[in-house]
């Protein structure tokens, strides 16, 4: 089952989680948003998440409402 998650939701789980390889993916993945949202003026909101089954977790869209992503 895919779960959906915002980025506090993603951080959120990062914490709670008891594997070493998905808190360092997560890591990974958020250090990735963070340059992203400051390199085309993005917040947090407005990235999506998706969590698959087999835990890993995926930017699976962005909304950019009157900002260019590249």
């Amino acid at each position: 089952m895919r779960k959906q998650l915002n980025y506090d939701e993603v951080l959120h789980t990062m914490r709670l989680s008891n594997s070493d390889e998905l808190v360092q993916q997560g890591t990974l993945l958020l250090t990735l948003v963070h340059e992203v949202m400051e390199e085309k003026s993005l917040n947090k909101q407005d990235f999506i998440f998706t969590q698959y089954d087999e835990g890993h977790i995926l930017i699976t869209q962005v909304n950019s409402t009157d900002k260019t992503v590249d």
